[in-house]
């Protein structure tokens, strides 16, 4: 299995396409045992292994991926960093916080901005909760501050905080 899976993650790097789409394929229905040397890749130098492992994590929906994923929305490359974004939308609410994280933490990249935009759109859009939470951020993501876009995910963060403990706490709602 060891050899398959090395031989698979070394087929990502081919510069033969229908070879790399069988091996990518292959490794999302592998599932969980690739997970470790696809996100190993995602800090390749190498864009089109970052792309595939983003391809591959992203069918996935593997939870552990988050914050790997998170980091890749500041690739300088829009095609890894849509990927990314796609897995984080696949991933659902519990991308919310580390997205939060990642632009308090680069409120000035521009890719990061624009990932997190369509991220929280797409989650949001089927949660009217979360929503109202972000509706703001999302507002100010055109802010050309960035002081703005920090403090904006910063109250977000604490607004979802606050409203996660208030929804656990017996008798309130």
């Amino acid at each position: 299995m060891e050899q398959r899976l090395a031989d698979l993650i070394e087929a990502l790097g081919s510069d033969d396409g229908p070879k790399r789409k069988r091996a990518r394929e292959t490794l999302t229905l592998l599932g969980e045992p690739a997970v470790p040397q696809l996100r190993g890749l995602l800090s390749s130098a190498d864009k089109r292994l970052r792309w595939e492992a983003a391809k591959c994590l992203a069918a996935m929906v593997d939870p552990a991926s988050v914050e790997a994923l998170v980091e890749l929305v500041t690739d300088r490359y829009s095609e890894v960093r849509w990927l990314a974004g796609s897995g984080l939308i696949n991933l659902g609410p519990r991308s919310v916080t580390p997205v939060l994280g990642s632009l308090i933490r680069h409120p000035e990249s521009m890719g990061n901005q624009q990932a997190a935009r369509r991220v929280l759109r797409g989650l949001a859009s089927d949660n009217g909760v979360l929503a109202e939470i972000i509706g703001p951020l999302i507002d100010a993501l055109d802010h050309p501050d960035p002081a703005v876009i920090a403090s904006k995910a910063a109250v977000a963060l604490n607004e979802l905080d606050q409203t996660l403990q208030g929804r656990l706490t017996p008798g309130r709602y």
